[in-house]
């Protein structure tokens, strides 16, 4: 983390101050999807769907076995494309608004550039197109990120949340607590660090979704209902406090050092780590028996509140044939039993209730880890997407 990092974050209070002048009363609005200049209620279940589907994918093999099953069983062919990460997704569905050549559906992630897309009027909204009962099924949480003008925009799909991964051999041998609060981490990483041998805490290269989560921990409204930027608060200097006094004061924070974080954590050159949930099998595996990995929940501040993070699924117009063959194609991914393999064998959260209820994920619940990972579930929250988003989340990692 940079020692210009406070003086960087209070001026995104500036910029989203001037920005939210501009955005309020879209962003405060209550504007239905027919006023946007989409759709409307696609109803699709009575429409004979498209024999192929266009599908962007941010998953470098675009779910390859799942989409040979389901153009199998419905007919219907899956024409995918990897389109790179979430920033790179982001910026070829804006340069396909300004082409007018888009996808039928896409991953989408949800950092930002989703509030664009929508007002574009190319992105539909979930919630007018995707059955009642897969959306009465979705886990309340899922929706606060994927929200814009009260509007579901995008359907959760493989999603995550921010855990606090330590080094659970060291902490025994130290004889140190697991901490549970942010104060806590900041004492903590101390204790755990060797004069540059070995240092006790770092966050994964995301950095700034670690950041926000915190903030978001100490009930910092980065943008208010108003659309007002409230970022430059006592609450949130004190986040910012603690990071610079591990990496300035303690040395107990790599500092400019978070693209290799993990590898750091795998290495035991960082006792603690924050990073995502759908990380830990990859952890596991790079770890091997080096040492035993613990998981424990993300750090609170006053509260918890643990924002989203991952990628759903976004549908955009097309031909109301395309658009019920896009739907049905969802609607396959997000089968119960095939949410809960995706949970076993990558770490994402299920987003559905009847996925939880499976065989499949009770033998992921078997991992006492596992287990901290549900029941953080219960803290699932975070804030609305907002036309800020990218502007936040560049200016908080510099």
């Amino acid at each position: 983390m940079k020692r210009n990092l406070m003086k960087s974050f209070v001026a995104t209070a500036l910029m989203v101050s001037l920005l939210a002048g501009c955005s309020a009363g879209a962003a405060g609005s209550q504007t239905s999807s027919e006023e946007n200049g989409g759709a409307g209620s696609v109803q699709t279940d009575t429409v004979q769907k498209a024999d192929k589907i266009v599908f962007w994918s941010t998953k470098e093999d675009c779910f390859a076995e799942d989409a040979a099953e389901f153009t199998k069983q419905t007919g219907i062919e899956v024409e995918a494309t990897y389109m790179g990460g979430y920033d790179e997704m982001v910026n070829k569905v804006m340069a396909g608004i300004a082409a007018e050549d888009l996808p039928d559906i896409a991953q989408l992630g949800q950092r930002h550039g989703i509030s664009q897309m929508y007002d574009s009027g190319y992105l539909l909204a979930a919630e007018d197109v995707m059955p009642q009962e897969i959306m009465d099924d979705i886990l309340p949480g899922f929706w606060k990120r994927f929200t814009y003008k009260g509007t579901k925009v995008i359907l959760p799909f493989q999603n995550s949340m921010p855990v606090l991964y330590y080094n659970k051999t060291a902490f025994e041998q130290a004889d140190a607590a697991v901490p549970t609060t942010l104060d806590e981490v900041v004492a903590t990483a101390k204790i755990m660090t060797d004069g540059g041998n070995y240092y006790g805490f770092s966050t994964n290269k995301d950095t700034p979704w670690y950041a926000l989560a915190l903030l978001y921990n100490s009930n910092v409204h980065v943008v208010d209902e108003q659309g007002e930027a409230n970022i430059a608060t006592e609450a949130a200097e004190k986040v910012f406090a603690a990071y610079q006094q591990m990496a300035c004061t303690d040395k107990s924070l790599p500092a400019n050092q978070h693209a290799t974080a993990q590898e750091d954590f795998t290495n035991q050159k960082v006792m603690m780590l924050l990073s995502s949930c759908a990380s830990y099998a990859k952890i596991q595996k790079l770890v091997g028996d080096k040492f035993e990995v613990g998981v424990s929940t993300f750090p609170t501040v006053d509260t918890m509140d643990i924002p989203m993070g991952g990628n759903g699924l976004g549908f955009f117009k097309s031909t109301p044939e395309k658009q019920a063959a896009a739907v049905e194609f969802a609607t396959f991914m997000l089968d119960p039993e095939r949410v809960a393999k995706n949970t076993l064998n990558y770490g994402y959260i299920p987003v559905r209730s009847a996925a939880i209820e499976t065989e499949t994920y009770q033998e992921y619940l078997k991992d006492p880890n596992r287990q901290i990972i549900h029941n953080q579930l219960e803290s699932l929250g975070g804030r609305g997407v907002n036309p800020a988003d990218s502007l936040i989340w560049e200016s908080v990692s510099q």
